[in-house]
């Protein structure tokens, strides 16, 4: 049997077979700890956030030739019509109801 001689502030005694061979000794009687791990499961649980952040990383990348198009059209006047506007705001309706 092994002896740990002085671990922290006191002595340890021999460590029992039990103890190596994934059981323990609790009041003299001996309990095998598969039982135990096997009522215990890992689980992960994903915030909202994290599930947006998701979507983001899997959504396509930004079509640079597009912004620029727009913010010429912006600049100039030409992009906001009475069309678009509509067209948005309903757009927006559906999102909210």
């Amino acid at each position: 049997m092994a002896d740990i001689s002085s671990i922290g502030h006191g002595t340890v005694g021999p460590v029992s077979r039990a103890a190596l061979n994934g059981t323990s000794i609790a009041n003299g009687a001996i309990a095998d700890r598969t039982d135990v791990s096997e009522s215990r499961r890992d689980r992960v649980e994903l915030s909202d956030h994290a599930r947006f952040m998701e979507r983001l990383r899997e959504s396509p990348g930004v079509r640079t030739d597009l912004v620029q198009k727009i913010r010429a059209a912006i600049a100039d006047g030409s992009y906001e019509t009475d069309e678009k506007i509509q067209a948005a705001a309903a757009r927006l309706m559906q999102d909210l109801f």
